[in-house]
């Protein structure tokens, strides 16, 4: 089952995000990438064996922002 950990402000955030996750192993799906729009909201989604450690990865790369 897939579960969203994560709603990006817009597709920049959510590739940046889904390439720190694979890099950590985590599988990833996107919904919602538009290509006509750049600005619309991206749900970053992974397992749900893998919620505790996706969610994680993305504290931590949202910390250094």
């Amino acid at each position: 089952m897939w579960v969203v950990v994560y709603v990006a402000p817009n597709r920049k955030v959510a590739l940046i995000l889904k390439e720190l996750l694979e890099t950590e192993g985590i599988l990833v799906k996107l919904k919602g990438l538009n290509v006509a729009s750049e600005e619309q909201n991206v749900e970053v989604m992974v397992s749900g064996l893998e919620i505790e450690e996706a969610n994680e990865v993305i504290n931590n790369a949202l910390r250094s922002f």
